[in-house]
């Protein structure tokens, strides 16, 4: 054995989950918050708690809506009478406290309870986590409990197919690597940092985004420098605006291709997962076989429009531009729409057909079933 490889072996262990610290223990949750059960309890049976308990005011009750990772979701909070909190004292909370979502998926989320909420009832798919004092660093736990190590072994662990839920006691023995105390406390400090630039910039997202709808709000509305304005069944526009219908200015208008994706094939296919915000999100592809007479028939070009033709009533009529290189087709639930370049830039409709304006009018043409609606191609090109 080499020096380093010596040197190594004396600073690292090696622990089911990864090779770590030697300072480093590999603990049960249980364990690392205080080895005492209740300070690891879920919320009570559904049949002591039923939504005829709910309140306007009273004692917060803590459901899996108002759980993500690592951030408590302060929306549609209800409360119980100070009566029925006491009779559900064993499932309390208080601030700091952890909760962790046993239900859904994603399974596992996980955050602190704020300070603003002294105390209050855990719901049954709910567990709350209390850490003892100055055995670990609470947000270092939180950390942990969000992270992929944690989530590998509840998803192995997870009862149901439909509602994915784990039990109390693999909460409990959820396995997680736990530092010197002061370490945690060091890694749970630079984490909180990411989060808080994390917040930061989705704060700047949402801003420009408000800015954004406002801004084609004026551009579609009025344009840039006209002073004169006329009426039309679809609202305002400037007096040298051309009113006309999609038909008017498409060459083409196509359904997709009714074969179903895998892993692996010779080409990808575009699906209504694929469209995202105006783009293509190749993230998530499947691919299909075809012949040439098939792929040439069902291929996406450059500067296509792709639109979702079959999908939930919030995401029909979700709309992109393909601007990829490669030889992608595209499937039976999206329409491909070709523009008449004479008569219309494909990014402008791209923007157009996504402006929540237009957004809202595609709705009012769905046909709405159980669990999903449709636009068809004859709908879409009456649509101005």
């Amino acid at each position: 054995m080499n020096a380093i490889a010596a040197d190594c072996q004396e600073k690292y262990q090696v622990s089911p989950i990864r090779s770590v610290p030697t300072e480093w223990d590999e603990k049960t949750l249980l364990d690392a918050v205080g080895m005492k059960k209740d300070l690891i309890v879920a919320g009570p049976f559904g049949s002591n708690l039923k939504v005829s308990d709910y309140r306007d005011e009273g004692i917060p009750i803590i459901r899996l809506q108002n759980i993500d990772y690592g951030k408590f979701i302060d929306k549609e909070i209800k409360y119980i009478s100070p009566e029925k909190a006491r009779e559900l004292a064993y499932h309390s909370f208080r601030a700091g406290d952890l909760v962790l979502a046993k239900l859904g998926d994603p399974i596992g989320k996980t955050c602190i309870v704020p300070d603003y909420f002294q105390d209050g009832v855990v719901v049954a798919d709910v567990v709350r986590i209390r850490v003892a004092d100055g055995l670990a660093d609470k947000n270092f736990i939180m950390y942990s409990l969000n992270s992929v190590a944690t989530k590998n072994q509840l998803i192995n662990g997870t009862i149901g197919s439909t509602r994915p839920r784990v039990n109390l006691d693999q909460i409990r023995d959820i396995h997680i690597l736990v530092p010197p105390f002061n370490e945690q406390h060091k890694i749970a400090a630079i984490l909180s940092s990411v989060d808080a630039a994390i917040e930061q910039t989705d704060a700047i997202i949402a801003q420009t985004e408000r800015m954004k709808k406002s801004l084609m709000q004026e551009l579609f509305t009025k344009g840039i420098g006209n002073t004169e304005f006329k009426e039309t069944k679809i609202g305002s526009m400037p007096e040298t605006w051309e009113f006309v219908t999609l038909g008017d200015v498409l060459s083409k208008v196509q359904y997709g291709l009714s074969k179903t994706g895998r892993p692996e094939g010779k080409y990808p296919i575009i699906r209504m997962n694929n469209l995202s915000r105006g783009h293509v999100d190749i993230s998530s592809l499947q691919y299909v076989d075809l012949g040439e007479f098939e792929y040439q028939k069902y291929r996406i070009e450059k500067r296509d429009i792709l639109f979702n033709r079959t999908n939930s009533f919030d995401l029909v009529g979700k709309t992109s531009i393909f601007n990829l290189d490669g030889n992608f087709v595209f499937a039976s639930y999206i329409i491909r729409i070709v523009c008449r370049s004479e008569r219309i830039l494909p990014d402008y409709l791209n923007f157009y057909l996504n402006w929540d304006v237009s957004q809202g009018r595609l709705k009012d043409v769905a046909t709405k079933g159980v669990s999903q609606s449709n636009i068809n191609a004859k709908s879409l090109r009456k649509f101005s």
